[in-house]
C-alpha cells in the first residue's frame, strides 16, 4: 500500500507528513520561525501525541531541523537523522562537516551568506541514527533509507515502498 503523503509548506522548506500504519512519521521540521503554522498543519491531518512515531531529518540545517527538538518533546517521540550531520544539530554549527568551499555556491552567494544567520535553535542529539538501506518499517513506514550525500555529507532520502493492490477491482 502506497503511504499518504501531506505536504506541510512552510515558505523556503517543505515537511512531509506520512501517514504510516496506526501513526505517522513526520519528514523534516521546518525553522521555528514557522512553529505555529506547523502545529496547525499537523493538528488538521489527525497527528496527535502518541502518534507521531519519528521525525526524519533529511540534514542537518537550520530549515530541516529547526522544530525537531521541540516536536520531541510535545509529541514523545523519537528523532532520527544520519551520523553524519549529528554534530551540526548538536552544536548548532551550520558549518560542521561541510566540504570547506561549497563547489556549487557562487562568490557572490558565499559573501551575502555570510551575512545571514539562522534564528534561535534549541540543539539536541538524534535519538535513531539512520545508516544507508536502513529499514523504517520497525517505526510502522514501509520505506528505506537512502544515504545521499552531496548537500551535507548526512543528506538522506527515504524510498516509501510502492506496491501495487492485489485487491481484485
Amino acid at each position: 500500500m502506497t503511504p499518504v503523503i501531506r505536504i506541510i509548506r512552510l515558505g523556503g522548506v517543505n515537511c512531509y507528513l506520512v501517514a504510516a500504519v496506526d501513526c505517522f512519521v513526520l519528514i523534516d521540521s521546518g525553522t521555528p520561525e514557522k512553529r505555529k503554522a506547523l502545529d496547525a498543519e499537523l493538528e488538521d491531518a489527525g497527528c496527535r501525541p502518541g502518534t507521531l512515531r519519528l521525525i526524519v531529518l533529511t540534514h542537518g540545517d537550520y530549515d530541516h531541523a529547526g522544530n525537531a527538538a521541540y516536536l520531541r518533546d510535545k509529541y514523545d517521540t523519537e528523532i532520527a537523522m544520519h551520523p553524519d550531520d549529528a554534530g551540526r544539530v548538536e552544536r548548532a554549527d551550520w558549518s560542521w562537516n561541510l566540504k570547506p568551499k561549497p563547489d556549487k555556491f557562487g562568490f557572490l552567494f558565499r559573501i551575502v551568506a555570510l551575512f545571514i544567520r539562522p534564528g534561535e535553535f534549541d540543539t539536541f542529539q538524534p535519538d535513531v541514527i539512520l545508516e544507508d538501506q536502513q529499514n523504517l518499517s520497525g517505526y510502522g513506514l514501509e520505506a528505506t533509507v537512502l544515504h545521499l550525500p552531496g548537500h551535507t555529507k548526512g543528506s538522506i532520502g527515504i524510498l516509501t515502498a510502492d506496491r501495487p493492490s492485489s485487491a481484485a477491482t
